[in-house]
């Protein structure tokens, strides 16, 4: 269950980029490229100072969604539920960490900018580990 919760510690970090990157692997005439052109999107929405704060409510839970359906599909098959649910985990975790760890050093560096862009880094990072664990 190690890679259905580190895809969804990366759907913490940025939402849309496990859901691209699974249907990506298995969907790859539609769903795949609209959500990769999804995920390019939040990557550059997310610089923007007036983007949402992941912890709202409703960002948090469409992470959660995220977390989960990602989590549910990563494995390839059949849906599986029990990674589901440590996809829906890992993005709690995710979406808690990533924004401690954000808020901090984005202080400490006086610039949110080059955070923002290694958060970006990391959930490709997970993303790929998760599915090569897979």
């Amino acid at each position: 269950m190690l890679a259905p919760f580190l895809i969804g510690i990366a759907a913490g970090l940025r939402s849309m980029t496990p859901p691209a990157a699974v249907a990506l692997r298995r969907h790859r005439r539609f769903a795949g490229p609209v959500l990769a052109v999804a995920a390019l999107g939040e990557l550059a929405v997310d610089k923007h100072p007036r983007a949402p704060d992941r912890t709202d409510a409703g960002a948090a839970a469409g992470r959660i969604v995220s977390g989960a359906l990602a989590g549910a599909f990563v494995r390839g098959g059949r849906v599986s539920v029990v990674g589901g649910i440590a996809g829906a985990a890992g993005a709690v975790v995710g979406t808690q960490l990533g924004h401690r760890l954000r808020t901090r050093l984005a202080k400490r560096l006086g610039k949110d900018w080059p955070v923002a862009v290694a958060e970006d880094a990391l959930a490709i990072g997970l993303v790929a580990l998760a599915q090569r664990r897979a």
